[in-house]
């Protein structure tokens, strides 16, 4: 039944399938090394903390697609039905990328290109394995049991910070809203 659980609900499961995305990665040939999904999983209150190897997801939005007949716009026209549109973003950060060091003599030194590539190839991974696996479950129709409708409206990289780096998968879902009784 419908209700107030709903949207909790949906970031949950959204969250589940990125882990299992996520942990597909070691098991690819070649990126035995490669870390999979981090331990750390939570559905966050809008933006998370990157304090950690963390995945999240949040709802910075909740809005109403349009519903344009005959062309009047939303405020023109008598609401007789509404399209919700939850976006959803996935946040995915590691915390590997090197940084460089300084020493006691107060020269810096810059992490190594060897480094820098080894970084680059669990982030690199993690946002093409969330990318793809989503969309495949998105397909299968598997994602679809709390929600009508999901929209992939991309993905981008987090610029790293101190030693943390990832991406943002920018989600939009269609979740009906439910009835509810009104008193006096």
């Amino acid at each position: 039944m419908a209700g107030p659980a709903d949207l909790f609900n949906l970031a949950d499961e959204l969250l589940s399938f990125a882990a299992e995305a996520l942990d597909t990665i070691p098991t690819f040939t070649g990126l035995e090394d490669l870390d999979g999904a981090p331990v750390r999983q939570v559905v966050t209150v809008g933006l998370p903390v990157d304090d950690c190897d963390q995945l999240s997801v949040y709802v910075p939005v909740i809005g109403e697609a349009g519903t344009t007949p005959g062309g009047l716009g939303a405020a023109a026209r008598p609401r007789a039905g509404r399209l919700d549109h939850t976006s959803l973003n996935i946040r995915i950060i590691r915390c590997c990328m090197p940084i460089g060091a300084e020493s006691s003599s107060g020269d810096y030194s810059s992490p190594t290109v060897q480094q820098l590539s080894a970084a680059g190839q669990q982030i690199y991974a993690d946002g093409w394995a969330l990318w793809n696996h989503l969309h495949n479950v998105k397909a299968s129709g598997h994602f679809l049991t709390l929600c009508d409708e999901m929209f992939f409206d991309g993905i981008v990289p987090v610029t790293p910070s101190g030693a943390c780096g990832g991406w943002v998968m920018f989600t939009r879902a269609q979740l009906d809203g439910y009835t509810e009784m009104l008193g006096s």
